[in-house]
């Protein structure tokens, strides 16, 4: 079957021609990939390549041109966690990954997306009076803040929220008589105030409960004839009281006791003259007015007696006889 006999008329006779070859067809299509033969008895007989190594860890196919391929079979597990290897006999072995790192400051675990993660631990325990640090074999460790300043005129203490806090000394010692100041060396101190005030009318002094004191001199001499007043130099003056009050009409004088007395007198300026009205003016002195002494009556006689005042004597007018 791997030959056709037929008769050439031109060469005459029979002649056997191998047509074996006819059994390569498909070696066009899977080359190396693809075995043929001819068999005389059963003809073409054909076989693809069996590329199979027996290894499951690696997927095996014939390439036309290079022939078998045994390429690495992919990890089908796409956990990062773990870590993959192949027996050819039994297939993959996965093996969970150990992401410890030895450190006490770290968070660690594993992400399936990004395998180990080591995540710095924080020490921070929210107390702004500790310095948090770590160390890699005994973990998180805390040391108190110093808040010392070394300043005696602050009052030092650590705030759990803010951290340190310095809050000034007070020396205050509720005594208005001293000055009270601190010394960053030595701390309060307490002076004695001076209360001088350097006026010659006060009386100084420093009381306890309320400090420097100036009270005035009592410059009175109980004379109501004096001026008293205070020279901030020299202290008490005493001077003459004028009790003049500008009015001629009085009698100006001082009683040691009262004080002036402007007295003003009744007969001063009395003329015995009942015809007249006398007053004293201030400025002028003593003034004297006639008195009028018309009663506006035609039936009388009005003049004025110095001793007596005013008269009114009574007349009868006498009509004139006729001729007259």
């Amino acid at each position: 079957m791997c030959s056709i006999a037929y008769c050439d008329t031109e060469q005459g006779g029979c002649v056997t021609e191998d047509i074996s070859a006819m059994c390569g067809w498909g070696a066009e299509i899977f080359g190396v990939c693809l075995t043929w033969s001819c068999d005389s008895q059963e003809g073409c007989l054909t076989d693809f390549v069996d590329c199979d190594d027996y290894n499951v860890c690696t997927t095996d196919w014939c390439d036309p041109e290079l022939g078998c391929v045994h390429q690495d079979t992919t990890n089908p597990c796409e956990n990062k966690c773990y870590d993959t290897t192949c027996d050819p006999n039994t297939g993959f072995i996965y093996t969970y990954k150990d992401c410890n790192d030895d450190s006490a400051c770290t968070y660690d675990y594993c992400d399936e997306n990004y395998g180990c993660v080591n995540t710095p631990m924080s020490c921070d325990d929210f107390d702004a009076c500790t310095i948090d640090s770590c160390d890699t074999e005994k973990g998180c460790q805390y040391v108190d803040v110093d808040c010392n300043d070394s300043d005696a005129c602050t009052w030092d203490y650590c705030d759990f929220w803010v951290g340190c806090t310095y809050y000034p000394v007070d020396c205050f010692d509720l005594n208005p008589c001293t000055d009270d100041a601190c010394d960053c060396t030595t701390g309060c101190s307490y002076t004695p105030v001076v209360c001088e005030d350097y006026n010659a009318c006060t009386t100084d002094r420093c009381c306890s409960t309320s400090g420097c004191t100036y009270t005035p001199i009592d410059c009175d001499d109980w004379d109501e004839c004096t001026v008293d007043h205070c020279d901030s130099s020299y202290g008490c003056v005493y001077s003459d009281v004028d009790c003049d009050d500008g009015n001629v009409c009085t009698v100006d004088r001082c009683d040691p006791r009262k004080g002036c007395a402007n007295v003003e007198s009744e007969c001063q300026c009395d003329d015995h003259n009942s015809c007249t009205t006398e007053y004293c003016d201030s400025t002028l002195g003593c003034v004297y007015d006639s008195i009028d002494c018309n009663d506006d009556s035609p039936n009388t006689q009005d003049y004025c007696d110095a001793v007596i005042g005013c008269v009114h004597e009574d007349f009868t007018y006498e009509t004139p006889e006729e001729g007259y």
